[in-house]
């Protein structure tokens, strides 16, 4: 079989199903903008199918990924260009 993680990119991506796939930046990203206070994988996936509009599943992981990538990234956060500063629980 395959990770959860993995079955839900290919449900989202080739059978347009409306799945988050939680990775490292999804869980981190979702931990600072108080999206979940979840540790594990499959908890935040939980809390954010709750908390973000099901119009926006789709997309909510290349999101959260992307801006995890280069915006809030793991050890030095650009903090100063993120344009959710004011929601982010690492800094307020």
């Amino acid at each position: 079989g395959i990770g959860r993680k993995s079955a839900n990119v290919i449900l989202n991506n080739l059978f347009n199903e409306n799945t988050i796939a939680v990775d490292t930046h999804v869980l981190r990203v979702s931990n600072r903008l108080g999206l979940s206070k979840s540790k594990t994988p499959n908890d935040v996936e939980n809390d954010l199918i709750h908390v973000i509009p099901k119009k926006f599943h789709k997309h909510t992981s290349d999101w959260l990924v992307l801006h995890g990538r280069y915006i809030c990234t793991a050890k030095k956060p650009k903090c100063e260009e993120c344009f959710l500063y004011d929601l982010c629980g690492t800094i307020n």
